[in-house]
């Protein structure tokens, strides 16, 4: 393990994104409105890609921010580098980050123009 990841507080193992489709219709937005009625769930975008973002914690990640399955642990958390890591770069910058259905339904106003109206 590198000694970085010795001082991190882990935040690599306490949440994945997906990518999504880019939403185009109506239908494709009320999707992404529905992910965002879930505890822990967000959606960001970023250089023109939308991202689900799960906020949940590896559960292998000990009390001590160490991996306890380091030696088995999955080939993406083997590819992970911790020169590229979040706490290495700081924050990512995203055009666009939700993190509830008020933020998004606002963004959709704008987009689209006027209030939204619902099914």
């Amino acid at each position: 393990m590198m000694v970085k990841c010795k001082s991190c507080d882990s935040k690599c193992c306490r949440y994945f994104a997906l990518q999504l489709d880019t939403p185009r219709s109506k239908e494709e937005f009320e999707n992404i409105r529905w992910y965002l009625a879930h505890e822990g769930v967000a959606v960001y975008v970023e250089k023109r890609k939308w991202y689900l973002v799960v906020n949940n914690k590896c559960k292998y990640l000990k009390d001590d921010n160490l991996c306890g399955i380091y030696n088995e642990r999955p080939l993406i958390c083997r590819e992970h580098e911790p020169t590229t890591c979040e706490t290495a770069v700081g924050a990512f910058e995203h055009e666009h980050t939700f993190k509830s259905l008020k933020g998004f339904d606002r963004y959709l106003a704008r987009r689209f123009g006027g209030k939204r109206k619902r099914k």
